[in-house]
């Protein structure tokens, strides 16, 4: 499993990197080239550049790949092969026009079909879950300017959001709960603001975690749980449920097909 700070990050990365395209014309990549990363030397996440018209992916598991695809979290996800646990991947597409945010998955969909031979199928199963909601006297969120860009900023277990909606935090949460966060706010605007705690404060980090002290906040002002970071700092709650879950199970994962 990847570092739980890094596909923390990468749950926002496509959407941040996205915002703002309009044009709806690209259905399939023009160019793209898929390689397995032996650096093992940092990491890229998920990004568009050249106004939306290249992809670029950088040592990228083969997880996080069917997270971009099929915009789900990890706790969403079974049947990969123990061999690609360990396999990374870097990738750079291009299409002639812009590609938006909506079609992006779809095409990292038909590009994994066609080079690892993907199929997947969908299940659904009923599993515990927290539900996203306000606590009395409201939220304490600012409200983004229009037009801004949607982005998040991560230093150990502080995060800060600009222009992000619900669906953003909501994503984060999955990963550092350890269950699947649904969003129950009602909340539909865009907003700026921070989460902060401090878990290795009390030796209490997520498990699965790599942040090193020197990346955690050691401040003993912060609450050392995500739950109560939430209720004094966002005005919300984590309130524990049971629901219907999608998984994406894998059928067929092949190695790489060669550019």
């Amino acid at each position: 499993m990847a570092p739980a700070s890094r596909l923390v990050f990468g749950v926002l990365a496509l959407a941040s990197f996205s915002n703002g395209l309009k044009a709806q014309s690209c259905n399939t990549f023009d160019v793209a080239s898929i390689k397995v990363n032996t650096s093992m030397l940092g990491g890229g996440y998920p990004e568009l550049t050249s106004g939306g018209r290249r992809f670029t992916a950088t040592n990228q598991l083969i997880l996080e790949l069917l997270m971009s695809a099929y915009e789900v979290s990890p706790l969403q996800i079974s049947g990969i092969p123990n061999a690609f646990l360990r396999e990374r991947y870097d990738i750079e597409a291009t299409c002639e026009q812009p590609i938006t945010k909506e079609q992006l998955p779809h095409l990292l969909q038909a590009l994994l079909a066609e080079r690892f031979h993907l199929s997947i199928h969908r299940d659904i199963k009923e599993q515990p879950v927290y539900a996203l909601i306000l606590r009395k006297g409201g939220p304490k969120l600012r409200q983004s300017q229009e037009g801004g860009k949607t982005s998040l900023r991560q230093r150990g277990y502080s995060f800060t959001f600009t222009n992000a909606g619900m669906s953003n935090l909501v994503g984060v949460l999955s990963q550092v709960s350890g269950r699947k966060v649904l969003d129950r706010t009602g909340l539909t605007g865009q907003y700026d603001f921070t989460l902060t705690y401090t878990p290795d404060r009390v030796g209490a980090g997520h498990e699965g975690s790599t942040a090193s002290a020197a990346d955690s906040i050691p401040d003993s002002a912060f609450p050392d749980s995500v739950f109560t970071a939430l209720r004094e700092q966002l005005g919300l709650n984590l309130e524990a449920q049971k629901s219907q879950i999608e998984y994406i199970v894998i059928d067929r994962l092949d190695w790489l097909i060669p550019n």
